[in-house]
């Protein structure tokens, strides 16, 4: 299959794939339904509401009816046995991805966390990945971590390299050029990230980093600009065509995502990853096509896991 490039490919990729199952933790929220609406009814996914019944069905009924007989509930008492519930779903397999609904993120995080029913396995690590389509700019971006992990280790970062990896194969890009970004690029003791990024470069040459190309440090204009690359006569294997962007902390991450979404007309879709399946946690903030490409991503990463 050629690369996904943009997200109307991704939603038609979901279409032509098996129908992923999403649990929905509390399902009793205008957004949410509002949200998994587009996605259910165009035929791209199935749906269990986990939460009060009688609120979802009447959500439902004034919103959307639409939904009504498309989608299975299952009654719960509470946010926490909501939560509890959508994760034992997945984790015995009666569903393939999950999407937080009006529950709190600690508690939706607990369920996932929990050693005994939960999704994450020991050493595990959860993360935040940003899949981002920008006018100025030919193919997709994925980015991390906008969103979970504040000033993330080494270790951590060779992980949610590994997982922005496994999200790129998902979306058919099979060897994507990943750019470790830092404010320079030579190493430079005083920038720890530059330090960061030259080893786990060492790592991915000596093949304990697999299927993908790794260059860094690098600064963000070369690697997404082949122009910047050759005005600064720099030689790099990305070249100015990163398909994956590691940033160093959570603010430079979180800025670019806010950056594009704000000034430059970027369409994005996030998912939780790190566990056992991928997590759609949406914001307030987020607008509709944000929410219905997000659940898109997370099917499309479920089918993937399940092919492997």
């Amino acid at each position: 299959m050629k690369p996904i490039r943009h997200l109307a490919m991704l939603e038609e990729a979901v279409k032509g794939g098996p129908k992923m199952t999403m649990a929905v933790a509390a399902g009793e929220d205008p957004a949410t339904i509002h949200a998994i609406s587009r996605a259910i009814t165009d035929g791209l996914i199935k749906g269990i509401l986990v939460g009060s019944g009688s609120k979802i069905e009447s959500l439902m009924k004034n919103d959307h009816p639409e939904l009504i007989d498309k989608v299975v509930i299952i009654e719960s008492e509470d946010e926490t046995a909501s939560a509890k519930l959508a994760v034992q779903l997945v984790h015995d397999k009666q569903a393939d991805f999950l999407m937080k609904g009006l529950v709190g993120t600690s508690v939706f995080m607990k369920a996932i966390l929990d050693k005994q029913m939960g999704l994450v396995p020991s050493g595990g690590l959860l993360s935040h990945i940003a899949v981002m389509e920008v006018p100025a700019y030919p193919k997709l971006i994925l980015f991390s971590d906008a969103a979970i992990l504040l000033t993330p280790t080494m270790d951590e970062k060779v992980k949610i390299l590994n997982y922005a990896i496994q999200v790129a194969h998902s979306l058919s890009i099979d060897n994507p050029k990943v750019a470790l970004v830092s404010a320079v690029e030579k190493i430079s003791f005083k920038l720890q990230s530059s330090i960061d990024a030259a080893v786990i470069k060492a790592m991915a040459e000596r093949k304990q980093i697999e299927g993908a190309i790794v260059d860094g440090p690098l600064a963000l204009d070369v690697a997404l600009s082949a122009e910047r690359c050759q005005i600064k006569g720099l030689v790099s294997p990305i070249n100015g065509e990163a398909d994956i962007l590691i940033f160093p902390n959570i603010e430079t991450a979180n800025t670019f995502y806010k950056t594009l979404t704000l000034l430059a007309q970027g369409k994005s879709a996030s998912v939780m990853v790190g566990g056992k399946a991928p997590a759609v946690i949406t914001s307030r903030a987020d607008d509709d096509d944000s929410k219905f490409y997000s659940i898109v991503l997370a099917a499309r990463m479920a089918a993937h896991i399940g092919e492997r």
